[in-house]
């Protein structure tokens, strides 16, 4: 950790994009410090104390147990979502055809009572 003493307007920084007060000392990370004192938006304080930045950090632990377990999942997921869109593929087909043989019945129905109004 190091003190800068922020030197330009308008700088946000931290978890939150806090922004940083112009002439205030902030106990920020050594990465973040460089980055600022080499572009001029900052110097390197004297002062004892700043008020501390809160910055996220990444997970020092392996996650590839996690990962493994997260992809087997996702896979049987995929599985079901593939055999859900077949099964729906399947019933759209289904109503279709029960949709056909309707319109069908309707179509002879009305032509049967056509015939039949027809000499009256």
């Amino acid at each position: 950790m190091a003190l800068v003493k922020i030197l330009a307007l308008n700088i946000f920084a931290g978890a939150s994009l806090q922004k940083l007060e112009t002439g205030k000392t902030y106990d920020v990370d050594d990465s973040l410090a460089d980055k600022l004192i080499t572009s001029g938006k900052a110097e390197k304080s004297t002062e004892k104390k700043g008020e501390k930045l809160v910055t996220t950090t990444t997970p020092e632990t392996s996650t590839s147990t996690d990962v493994s377990a997260i992809q087997a999942k996702l896979d049987a997921a995929l599985a079901q979502v593939s055999e859900l869109t077949d099964a729906a593929t399947a019933k759209e087909a289904e109503h279709a055809a029960a949709l056909e043989a309707e319109k069908t019945r309707a179509d002879t129905a009305e032509a049967a009572l056509a015939e039949a109004t027809k000499g009256k």
